[in-house]
């Protein structure tokens, strides 16, 4: 087997198994990438501070009440 056709069939698994990988995460992605640290969904709307009736965002209210101050 000539060096350019193994190059050649060498480059096309590699971007076969790259496309793989790929559509496998935009189609089933990881459990914890759907959620932040705090366990909150990612693109979540604003929520009302019960405090200051302001718009927060809901990480931001959590670590808020959860640091106690």
């Amino acid at each position: 087997m000539s060096k350019q056709l193994q190059l050649t069939v060498f480059s096309v698994v590699v971007a076969v198994a790259s496309a793989v990988c790929a559509v496998y995460v935009l189609v089933q992605p990881a459990e914890r990438f759907a959620k932040s640290r705090e366990g909150t969904p990612f693109f979540t709307p604003p929520v009302i501070d019960p405090d200051t009736g302001e718009a927060l965002d809901l990480d931001e209210l959590i670590r808020h009440y959860k640091s106690g101050g």
